[in-house]
């Protein structure tokens, strides 16, 4: 009886011992892993550079040895500085914002004969045809920029160029159908809502 329940556990420990567990790799075998495979060519274009840099080191430090008003500067690194920029809207109260959009926006004859008043649940306020009108406006400058950013393109790689006017295409067919949805739900909600909202 002994026997014959000594079988079955020797038999399922055999896999075990027949397979060990794999081994958890080193970190420095992660690191390695991680890092791109060794390239000559790559290596052979940074040495050259070093060295290359090497000399104009020693060539600015001969002409500065032969000329002593000549003043050579060590290597910088200057980093632009983002400058953070406030958002119009935070500047105004909450639905003052929308206010100063329909003054800027719409005609007097618009807002004041025209469309005084909104009919509930079937019209649009004067505040989101607004907000509409700004937005398109937005979009209508940006898609200027780019597109004058892909004139430019245009002159390197006209393949690169031809992707970019599509990739703009699909963006402004996107923002068409997303500007009046955006702008009812922002007038919907009171305005900007910006920082100073109470």
């Amino acid at each position: 009886m002994t026997r014959h329940f000594l079988l079955p556990v020797l038999l399922a420990t055999l896999p075990v011992l027949a397979d060990p567990p794999p081994a958890e790799p080193t970190p420095a075998a992660a690191v390695r892993e991680k890092l791109p495979d060794y390239s000559p060519a790559e290596h052979e274009r940074a040495v050259a550079e070093a060295e290359a840099l090497a000399q104009a080191r020693a060539a600015a430090r001969a002409a500065a040895d032969a000329d002593p008003d000549l003043v050579i500067l060590p290597d910088m690194t200057v980093m632009e500085k983002q400058q953070l920029r406030m958002a119009e809207e935070s500047l105004y109260r909450k639905g003052a914002y929308d206010k100063e959009l329909v003054k800027r926006e719409l005609s007097a004859l618009d807002r004041n004969f025209l469309n005084r008043f909104t009919i509930p649940l079937i019209g649009v306020s004067n505040e989101a045809r607004a907000r509409e009108a700004y937005l398109a406006r937005k979009n209508a400058e940006f898609q200027d920029r780019m597109a004058r950013l892909n004139r430019l393109v245009a002159q390197l790689d006209e393949h690169e160029a031809r992707e970019f006017r599509d990739t703009l295409r699909d963006a402004d067919l996107d923002n068409a159908n997303t500007t009046k949805d955006s702008a009812r739900a922002t007038s919907a909600r009171g305005g900007s809502g910006g920082r100073n909202s109470q």
